[in-house]
Formats: structure tokens, sequence, C-alpha cells
């Protein structure tokens, strides 16, 4: 395994699972209302990173309501059944950015929202066709 799959595979599943739990202890409506929608929805999300602007790996993350369930690497295969049909959306981060991510792992579990709007603007949203 890479250095970048363990980075996705083991460090930021285990961010998103700790603050989704930490989500569900602070603001138990909102986590609710989250659960309520996903649940028993699976779908994929792409996650492309880049290294000094050149791509450096490209993974797919599967989840069943708001649990992530396998990550695949080497393919990029996001999909979201909605109700006017399918999308197909990956993100792009650099690898610096998304590490500087899984090191603000106290903020993302106390301060998630303002930790999201710090990061966003190098967070690039794409759909494929």
């Amino acid at each position: 395994m890479t250095d970048i799959e363990v980075l996705v595979r083991e460090k930021f599943v285990s961010l998103k699972n700790r603050a989704g739990d930490a989500l569900a202890e602070k603001n138990p409506q909102l986590y609710s209302l989250l659960e309520m929608y996903f649940s028993g929805k699976k779908y994929s999300v792409g996650m492309q990173i880049m290294e000094n602007g050149e791509k450096a790996g490209d993974f797919t993350i599967y989840a069943e309501g708001l649990k992530i369930t396998e990550v695949q690497s080497g393919v990029l295969a996001p999909e979201v059944q909605h109700p006017f049909g399918v999308i197909k959306p990956y993100v792009i981060i650099e690898r610096d950015i998304f590490e500087q991510i899984l090191q603000d792992e106290h903020g993302f579990v106390h301060e998630p929202f303002a930790l999201m709007r710090k990061y966003l603007a190098d967070i690039t949203i794409k759909f494929m066709r």
C-alpha cells in the first residue's frame, strides 16, 4: 500500500468516523436529519489526490448511510442517485492540503463547520459525465 493509500484508507476514514461521532454528540438534531436522509442509501464519491499539480492517486469512497463501507484505490467511479437521476461527484485536492486537513483532526471534531470553510477554497469539486 502506498503512503497516499494509507492517508486515505486509514487516516481519512478514521477522521471522518470520529468527526461524525462528534457531530452526533454535539448536534444530535442535525445528525438525525442527515442520518434520516442518507439511511439505507448506497453511494460513492471520488477523490483525486494531486501532488505538485500531477495526479498522484484516484480513490472511490463507497458509503451506506453515513458510514464508509469501502475505499477503492486506482479507480474514480463516483455515483450518487438522486430524484433527478445520477450525478458523479469527485473532489480534487493537493496532497499537502489533504495532509493539513488530516492533521487538523481536533478542529474537525470540535468545530467542523469553521474548518470546512477554512479548507473549502483549496478543494475543487467536479462531476464526471
